[in-house]
């Protein structure tokens, strides 16, 4: 008989959980309710499996975003302008003290290298600077390479295929055979550690379903979740793996976890 996945952690929100960001072993999860227009965040922790904080807001808290997440600071953008979103403000928050350490405002952000952030001021012509966000000081310039990710570099994210990858039909093919599944628009393949992950679309009367399948190597389903069961779109990177745990968001209201090493 094959192994199946262990489940290590699965925790219900009472509104759409709307983004995730990580670092080391504590998982960020931001989670918005459109009626009282309120976004809130949590910090969960992957090794002790329970939250450090929960359900925190700002003020503004409608428009208030996770940028990064870089060891233990948080940087929180605000977009103060629907009709400019190049523009925003941003904060620096300590996870252990639970409070903001620096805030800057009308600018551009150009970039994040360590813990170096580029920005551009809305207010000068050459108003280009950097900060260091631990501490929120400013810092000379840098040269280094700039990016945006709110995934670290021990995050493993899918391939995403569509209909006109060369991929997709091979999943199709795949699912079919092996899940009884009708794969159409696209889908996340990965493969990892002799595992096989799919999230795949399947065409209802008039949604979409979504599901996460988990095979091994020899074609037997170790796991299937339904992510979504009504769904009005294709979406993209629906699960990642940190720590040798698979970790996804159901229905949009709960995230889980499964322990996905020693199979």
């Amino acid at each position: 008989m094959p192994k199946q996945l262990n489940p290590q952690f699965s925790e219900i929100f009472p509104s759409d959980i709307w983004e995730t960001a990580l670092s080391g072993n504590h998982l960020l999860i931001g989670a918005r309710e459109g009626e009282r227009m309120e976004a809130t965040f949590s910090l969960y922790d992957l090794q002790q499996y329970r939250f450090l904080w929960k359900s925190i807001s700002f003020d503004e808290s409608w428009w208030v975003s996770i940028y990064a997440f870089v060891e233990h600071i948080i940087v929180f953008q605000i977009f103060n302008d629907s009709q400019n979103i190049e523009a925003r403000s941003l904060f620096g928050f300590e996870i252990t003290k639970m409070e903001a350490l620096w805030s800057v405002d009308n600018v551009n952000v150009l970039g994040l290298s360590g813990h170096v952030l580029k920005l551009k001021s809305q207010e000068t012509e050459d108003g280009f600077f950097n900060i260091n966000i631990t501490t929120g000081e400013e810092i000379e310039l840098t040269s280094e390479k700039m990016a945006h990710e709110n995934m670290p570099n021990g995050v493993i994210l899918p391939f995403h295929y569509t209909e006109e990858s060369p991929y997709f039909q091979t999943v199709k093919q795949f699912l079919a055979e092996y899940a009884n599944l009708h794969l159409v628009g696209a889908c996340d393949y990965l493969e990892y550690n002799g595992l096989i992950l799919i999230s795949a679309h399947k065409k209802l009367e008039q949604n979409l379903s979504n599901t996460l399948c988990v095979f091994d190597d020899q074609g037997h389903m170790l796991l299937k979740e339904e992510l979504a069961e009504q769904s009005k779109g294709l979406a993209s990177d629906t699960f990642y793996i940190v720590n040798e745990q698979l970790i996804f968001v159901k229905e949009k209201r709960e995230i889980k976890g499964y322990l996905i090493e020693n199979l």
